[in-house]
């Protein structure tokens, strides 16, 4: 016969406290702290960030992603394996506000540097390199759909004037 799934309180409890998931978070910087606020604690989607943040949905899924994993490492023990990015992510959602608050002193100068969300690890498979590199890389979706209408719209304008010029100059 087989056996039931086991109910999620009666699995094993989280591996690390809320205490140290928190000051885990308090060293994010504020961008990071932001994206995870608004998306894991506030449920506000992606597609609707996007806009504001001039960028594109799926990038803002993989940075959140990123951060999700880089917390779990955090948390881990020295010894232990990370925990499940669900763990990590409800817990996120159990955090006191105060934790996810940024005072003006916590606010970085101004840079004249690019930023990234989440910083890039010195060492790194090569499938996260290959990511990186695209998301870095990658134009935005406002940027590619703007492409692809520029060159309809070239296409468009040579078909217009090659009918015209072949109605004028008939080849015969």
């Amino acid at each position: 016969m087989a056996q039931l799934p086991v109910p999620l309180r009666a699995r094993q409890r989280q591996s690390f406290s809320l205490e140290w998931l928190a000051t885990c978070v308090r060293g994010l910087d504020p961008a990071t702290r932001a994206l995870l606020d608004l998306s894991v604690r506030r449920g506000v989607r992606d597609d609707a960030m996007a806009p504001t943040l001039q960028t594109d949905p799926f990038h803002l899924a993989w940075r959140r992603a990123r951060a999700l994993e880089a917390l779990a490492r955090a948390v881990a023990a020295e010894e232990a394996d990370p925990p499940p990015l669900t763990e990590v992510r409800s817990a996120l959602m159990r955090l006191p506000d105060d934790v996810w608050l940024v005072g003006a002193a916590a606010l970085p100068a101004p840079s004249s540097t690019r930023a990234d969300i989440v910083p890039a690890d010195e060492a790194r498979p090569g499938v996260i390199a290959r990511l990186d590199a695209y998301a870095s890389a990658a134009p935005t979706l406002r940027e590619a759909l703007r492409g692809v209408g520029r060159a309809l719209g070239r296409k468009a304008v040579r078909v217009v004037v090659w009918r015209r010029l072949s109605a004028h100059h008939p080849s015969g």
